[in-house]
Parts: structure tokens; C-alpha cells; sequence
């Protein structure tokens, strides 16, 4: 029975196309970057009213990226199994505050 199931995992890894790790590096890379740039932005606005700004300016640039990677041309409709529903956007941890932004 073991053989089997080790059988259907190497045919099931087999179909899948092999990872460009120069592409995903990449893109992690990027991914870091706008990560830690989206922070310092919203972060070192000068004024309360500022930052707000920079939260919708941010929040509105980023959504539309969001709802296309978790579900193409659809939007959320329910998140993975082991992700939160946060706001409209999937997790894997539970919600900070309220979860209704």
C-alpha cells in the first residue's frame, strides 16, 4: 500500500513544471521589497491625516492585485482551507482588531 501512495505523489509532483528559481528569487525579492517599502511609506507620513492617505493610496493600489492572484477574475469568494478571511483578504493567522476594515 505504501508503494502506491509514493507512486501518486511522484506522478502528481511529475505533472507540475519545475520551479525558475531565478524567477521565484525574483520575485521574492520584490515581494520583500514591497513589503518592507509599503510599511516605511504609510509609516513616515509626517501627519495623521497624511498617513490616512498613504493607507487608502496603498489599500486601492493594492486590492485589485490581491483579489487577482487569490481568485482570478472572480475575487474572494472564500478563502483556502488554513487561511482567515481578514478584511476581504486571506491570511494564515487570525485576524488583528476587528478583521473589519
Amino acid at each position: 500500500m505504501a508503494t502506491s501512495s509514493k507512486k501518486a505523489v511522484k506522478q502528481s509532483r511529475a505533472k507540475k513544471s519545475k520551479t525558475n528559481l531565478a524567477q521565484y528569487a525574483r520575485l521574492r525579492t520584490i515581494l520583500d521589497s514591497l513589503d518592507i517599502g509599503a510599511l516605511r511609506y504609510y509609516l513616515d507620513a509626517p501627519s495623521a491625516a497624511e498617513r490616512e492617505q498613504r493607507f487608502e493610496k496603498l489599500q486601492s493600489a493594492l486590492m485589485p492585485i490581491i483579489r487577482e492572484i487569490w481568485n482570478p477574475g472572480e475575487g474572494i469568494t472564500e478563502c483556502p482551507e488554513g487561511y482567515m478571511d481578514c478584511g476581504g483578504v486571506c491570511v494564515p493567522y487570525q485576524c488583528v482588531g476587528s478583521g473589519a476594515f
